[in-house]
């Protein structure tokens, strides 16, 4: 019985230390590694609004001209957005108020 038990300890500790080599030594090297590929260090990871402020990451990055990337967003079916007026954020306001959708809602797109 003692030998069973010094077993089940031996082979829990194995496990926990596998898990934390794996969650925090392994996972984290190849996380550091994908973030530092050259070209993304110069490109913005978050949204910012028009005062600067910090929002949401990026996860979608497009390379072309405006009128490019519209037509390929067109082509795939997508609305372009409008533009961000007094109209479009009281109809933002109530498509969250009302949960209704609003497809064309204004998106801010900078070119990098």
């Amino acid at each position: 019985m003692a030998s069973f038990l010094l077993g089940s300890f031996y082979a829990a500790a194995a496990i926990v230390l596998c898990y934390v080599l794996l969650a925090y030594a392994a996972l984290p090297w190849m996380w550091t590694h994908h973030e530092q590929q050259k070209g993304l260090q110069a490109r913005p990871m978050v949204t910012r609004t028009g005062q600067g402020i910090t929002g949401d990451p990026i996860n979608v990055g497009l390379v072309g001209s405006q009128h490019e990337i519209v037509r390929a967003i067109s082509v795939a079916g997508w609305l372009p957005a409008d533009p961000v007026t007094l109209r479009t954020s009281v109809e933002i306001a109530g498509s969250v108020l009302f949960h209704r959708p609003y497809r064309n809602a204004p998106v801010i797109c900078r070119p990098a």
